[in-house]
């Protein structure tokens, strides 16, 4: 059974109902956004954990789902003024904490290294004593001059988006690098001494083996990556590849076949994992973007999450750009339950639920609103029990892949969509 196929079926939405309703309250299905009918609905929460997207590309690689736009520098200069007038607002917020994660996504925020030492700037007198501050870098940027500068400017973590090391797979996904250059890549990164370097690598590609992606992993770690992110290729609908068909994936059976080699070689290395996706040497903490219990996005497209509300920018570069006052398209209140399920759900994907980290966020007991589940998970092999809370098994890793693909996947398609085609919706209901 494809699981990613089959996430936008009735009985995929069957499922999902069913087990929101179950986990998180009568009232928790389905999620439903709304535009903010004025400004005192604006959301005004604060956080540690800050994301800034930026949207720009030299050129649109047909697999990515993530919101970007072609390079163009008067939108980049008008967006540079936006992302000023956005992050400024939110640092004369009551209440801001002392920041602790500053990540860049796009798009490619390496084509962009002026608007992530604007940002850096203007937050720095926030920022904690080893704040963790990460980019996204293409392989083809990752020159020693832009990796330089990154680090000057207070960068101490990237990602590599190096996606396979295999030459005719890299031309199918349009990237413009050599398998070489992807290893040349990070040893660069190396040589700058960032504190952490994650290689992100695509499996279940057409004609990729669950071989060629150990082999892509051994070769990553052997020249020193702190940290392989192994994705699935995904078939969003708003994608080149999702939208056409133009590609079919290696199936479920290959897939799978993939993570577990994948895991075995970083296992091997002496690696932990630290999600369902991702494996990080011992002692660091993951390359880690908007997986924090809460956080606030800027840029065109981000989301954010503080307490129960979540909100999301628009997905419009030109509108975000033109926005003299920048505040959110959408927002959703969680119920109590939702929050907590939600909670979880995110633990889960981390692999490790703390029972104790649940209480102080709660004032409740794990175990009392979630007993049922958790033992049903280690009964079926799937999660384990210790002092601290619960662990998630290999086993159980891969079957939060295919809950993914029921649920954080295919709301992701649909909101996605419908905020790319609607830059201010009115609504959006994800069933």
């Amino acid at each position: 059974m494809d699981y990613l196929r089959l996430r936008h079926g009735k009985l995929a939405r069957w499922v999902r109902g069913g087990i929101s309703r179950w986990l998180a309250g009568p009232n928790a299905w389905p999620l439903v956004f709304r535009a903010p009918s004025a400004q005192t609905d604006f959301p005004h929460g604060v956080s540690s954990n800050l994301y800034v997207h930026l949207p720009f590309c030299k050129q649109l690689c047909p697999h990515c789902p993530y919101n970007r736009v072609l390079m163009r520098s008067d939108l980049v200069n008008a967006y540079g003024r936006a992302l000023e007038r956005e992050v400024a607002g939110y640092l004369r917020r009551p209440g801001v904490p002392t920041i602790r994660t500053l990540y860049f996504g796009g798009g490619t925020p390496s084509q962009t290294p002026k608007l992530i030492e604007q940002v850096v700037t203007m937050v720095r007198s926030k920022l904690a004593f080893a704040a963790e501050i990460g980019v996204e870098v293409h392989p083809a940027d990752a020159s020693s001059a832009l990796l330089a500068r990154l680090r000057e400017a207070g960068v101490n973590r990237i990602s590599l988006g190096v996606e396979s090391l295999r030459d005719d797979l890299l031309r199918k996904l349009a990237r413009r690098y050599d398998p070489q250059s992807a290893l040349e890549a990070i040893r660069a990164a190396r040589s700058v001494a960032f504190s952490c370097v994650d290689v992100n690598l695509i499996i279940g590609m057409p004609g990729q083996r669950a071989e060629d992606s150990a082999t892509d992993a051994e070769r990553c770690l052997a020249l020193g990556a702190d940290q392989v992110s192994a994705y699935p290729l995904f078939h969003f609908a708003h994608s080149s590849f999702g939208r056409n068909g133009r590609v079919q994936d290696s199936g479920e059976r290959e897939r799978l076949r993939a993570l577990k080699a994948v895991s075995r070689v970083c296992r091997a290395a002496g690696l932990q994992r630290t999600s369902v996706w991702s494996f990080t040497r011992t002692g660091l903490s993951p390359y880690s973007t908007v997986t924090h219990e809460d956080y606030v996005g800027f840029g065109a497209g981000a989301g954010s999450k503080v307490g129960g509300v979540f909100w999301f920018n628009t997905f419009s570069v030109p509108e975000y750009a033109g926005s003299m006052v920048v505040h959110p398209a959408l927002v959703m209140q969680a119920g109590e339950r939702l929050r907590r399920a939600h909670w979880l759900y995110w633990a889960i994907y981390g692999t490790h639920i703390e029972a104790s980290r649940y209480q102080a966020l709660f004032g409740r007991s794990l175990k009392r609103d979630f007993g049922l589940l958790l033992t049903g998970l280690r009964a079926a092999g799937l999660a384990r029990s210790d002092a601290a809370g619960w662990t998630i098994t290999e086993t159980g890793a891969i079957w939060v892949h295919r809950v993914q693909s029921l649920f954080s996947l295919s709301h992701i398609d649909n909101l996605w969509q419908h905020c790319r085609n609607h830059p201010w919706p009115r609504e959006v209901v994800l069933v």
